[in-house]
């Protein structure tokens, strides 16, 4: 148990009914998609980056049953075939077609990890972790090694069960209560976790995750949301939990506020809702005393969340009208896809949302503060160093002049 100063966090324990949304697919997509950039975390949060609607899915089943069936030793189709049952919510039928492909070719990565995927989107945590061990085993750096963290995250799931239900929120550090922001309290969230596993592995004894350790996490998290479901609320949780403990910025901070806040309306108990708004209350509060980047209110909070999720669901509709109209017309999605959205980074991955929402970059300000202030550092040092030569020249020239003079 991790003991962590700071502000202590409400967490109270309530019940959810739902299955462990921890993505990590392998099909066509995957691959195509990691070639981009990923979308900042405000985007993740709102929905405002690439994916593919329900009708796509539908049609690349149809389509890569059509070609197994001409086609039955060309492995790649049953993971594509897999994936795209997983994402209408039929994982027993991912996992049938899975373990066919196994039988045919045993031992690939790619199968491993779509299994362990299924399995932890079927319910079946155990099974899953198993998987993506083999996977880890394989390939431990492939997704950038996304899969050690969404192993890492299923664990930590484990922990927290409670008579076999996954309880949320699953930090439930502060349910007997105090004052949030005086008691130094046990953190038990995601992070203290994987600094337990990393002190643990690497016979350390540090006291908080190495820069790059952690950086890694999040990015990992991130893609889990990119490429599973990404307003599932573990893992916003999760990556609110790994953002409150990113230095002492502001900014992580208030995009830890923005995920719990998310959390908050996406899950389905309401007790687990009450819950996260509380530890959108904390971090707030945390923020106020730190009196440092922009503060935000809870109202202000709720009004640029909303903008940014309209932003997001905007352009999902944009994707889902696309992918249909281009099904109707007989085309192939998957390269219209590409054609239309693959390499438009300045449109789609922006940070910036086009209702005039100012809130990316407020977002940033910390780090771009410090970025403008080294600017104007060098700036201001380039202008006094020509002025002390122009001064000098003029005392030389001066100088020089009264003695021709005399």
């Amino acid at each position: 148990m991790i003991k962590k100063k700071g502000f202590h966090r409400i967490c109270i324990l309530c019940t959810f009914g739902g299955l462990i949304n921890l993505s990590c697919f392998w099909d066509y997509d995957t691959l195509a998609m990691e070639n981009e950039d990923f979308p900042g975390i405000t985007e993740l949060i709102s929905g405002k980056f690439l994916r593919h609607s329900t009708a796509f899915y539908t049609w690349r089943i149809k389509d890569r049953e059509l070609k197994i069936n001409t086609y039955p030793d060309s492995l790649s189709l049953y993971d594509d075939l897999a994936v795209a049952y997983s994402k209408i919510d039929s994982n027993t039928k991912a996992i049938e077609i899975i373990m066919k492909k196994e039988t045919i070719k045993p031992g690939l990565y790619e199968t491993y990890a779509n299994m362990g995927t299924f399995c932890f989107h079927d319910g079946q945590t155990k099974r899953g972790i198993k998987y993506i061990k083999k996977a880890l085993k394989i390939n431990p750096e492939a997704h950038f090694g996304r899969e050690a963290y969404q192993l890492r995250l299923a664990e930590y799931v484990l922990t927290k069960k409670i008579n076999g239900k996954m309880i949320l929120p699953l930090d439930d550090t502060e349910r007997y209560g105090g004052d949030v922001l005086k008691v130094v309290g046990f953190i038990q969230n995601f992070y203290t976790f994987l600094l337990e596993k990393y002190n643990s592995e690497n016979k350390k004894d540090e006291k908080s995750l190495p820069g790059e350790e952690l950086k890694k996490a999040i990015k990992g998290v991130m893609g889990m949301m990119k490429f599973g479901n990404y307003d599932a609320p573990v893992l916003l949780e999760a990556l609110g939990d790994l953002l409150l403990s990113e230095g002492k910025e502001a900014t992580p901070r208030n995009l830890a506020a923005r995920a719990f806040l998310r959390a908050s309306q996406v899950v389905k108990s309401k007790t687990a809702s009450k819950v996260y708004l509380k530890k959108v209350s904390v971090v707030l509060r945390h923020l106020k005393i730190l009196k440092t980047g922009k503060l935000y209110s809870e109202k202000q909070l709720r009004k640029e969340l909303k903008v940014e999720i309209e932003a997001g669901n905007l352009f999902y509709q944009s994707i889902i009208d696309n992918e249909k109209k281009w099904i109707a017309e007989n085309k192939n999605p998957e390269e219209e896809f590409k054609k239309e959205y693959y390499n438009k980074k300045s449109e789609i991955l922006t940070d910036t949302l086009d209702k005039g929402n100012n809130v990316n970059k407020n977002n940033k300000s910390d780090h771009l503060d410090v970025i403008s202030a080294s600017s104007n550092e060098k700036d201001n040092t380039t202008f006094l160093y020509l002025f002390f030569i122009l001064i000098s020249t003029l005392m030389l020239f001066l100088f020089f002049r009264r003695r021709f003079n005399k």
